[in-house]
């Protein structure tokens, strides 16, 4: 993913959204170098579980990062209703 500053984004625009359509290339947009959002191709779509465990794999995460995600699974395990079986 390459990152662009805001400013460059704004004057360009059109560029840019030929880039990421033509090309699926993905930026992430900064103002004074701190991440305001990212562009990119509407057809990509979010990782699966696969995709996400290699991720996580490869990431260094606080404690306290680590716990929160923890927690974020756990509250919703809790949310999903178990599948139910279309024959059963």
């Amino acid at each position: 993913m390459k990152t662009v500053e805001a400013s460059k984004i704004s004057a360009k625009f059109g560029k840019f959204l030929d880039e990421v359509h033509s090309l699926h290339t993905s930026f992430r947009i900064v103002k004074d170098g701190v991440s305001h959002g990212y562009l990119v191709p509407a057809s990509e779509p979010g990782c699966n579980s696969h995709e996400l465990a290699a991720d996580l794999a490869e990431t260094e995460l606080s404690a306290e990062d680590r716990h929160e995600f923890a927690a974020a699974i756990a509250k919703g395990r809790k949310v999903l209703k178990p599948l139910k079986n279309p024959w059963g």
